[in-house]
């Protein structure tokens, strides 16, 4: 029996990874709970967006960075830092972010992992390329413009997401293609956080076509409060 107990370790196969898939989901649906309950969190959003031609060159690129107080999935203040143009750039690129209104059922901007958006998600699970490592492919049970199908690579003994890689499951009208990658997460003030992200797309109408891509680093994380709000969506 001993030697029963053993055999993972020779054969290099975790014990983790035969965690049933909803247990793991429900450990990822607390971490973003946890995550959501913190009453808000500033954090330095610095991108650096990259205009291409058909061939995939660059022809403009534009470098920004601002300070961002988020509370649970809304925006409550983003502060210009820095700004850099330089070559051709489409209005689009330079257009400033817009975060969806206050008022706005949060509902479909939640994690499919958050327990109140997993009833709308189909999920699946694979064993990851390492130790304790599980792929989770999620999608919507019904295609919608703001809900993301795709995956992530989680850690089966932590419950924590690793990378993320998703794409609107019915693609708004003029985008051809759009797709993010979440690439590192780290623990920070604000729980468990994403710290880096890259974003690829297309789009346009006719002979007007936009390439792009983007890749976005999140530092400095602060735990904050946000005075007489009561944050949305959690």
């Amino acid at each position: 029996m001993r030697a029963l107990a053993l055999l993972p370790l020779f054969l290099g196969v975790s014990a983790h990874a035969d965690v049933p898939l909803d247990d793991l989901l429900k450990r990822l649906g607390e971490a973003e709970e946890r995550k959501l309950a913190v009453p808000a969190c500033r954090v330095v959003e610095s991108s650096v967006t990259e205009s291409l031609d058909k061939d995939g060159k660059v022809k403009g690129r534009l470098t920004r960075s601002y300070e961002v107080t988020r509370s649970g999935t809304t925006v409550f203040a983003r502060k210009l830092l820095s700004q850099k143009e330089e070559g051709d750039l489409p209005s689009q690129l330079k257009a400033e972010p817009k975060d969806p209104p206050k008022n706005e059922d949060g509902k479909a901007r939640l994690s499919p992992f958050h327990p109140r958006a997993r009833a709308d998600y189909h999920f699946e699970s694979a064993p990851g390329s390492g130790e304790d490592l599980l792929t989770v492919r999620f999608a919507p049970l019904k295609a919608d413009k703001q809900r993301m199908k795709g995956q992530a690579v989680v850690d089966a003994r932590t419950g924590k997401v690793l990378s993320l890689s998703m794409s609107p499951s019915d693609m708004p009208p003029m985008l051809k293609e759009l797709q993010m990658d979440f690439l590192t997460y780290a623990e920070t003030p604000c729980e468990w956080q994403p710290t880096r992200m890259k974003l690829a797309g297309s789009g346009g109408l006719l002979l007007y076509k936009v390439r792009f891509r983007s890749e976005v680093t999140m530092t400095g994380h602060q735990k904050v409060d946000v005075p007489g709000t009561v944050p949305e969506a959690r």
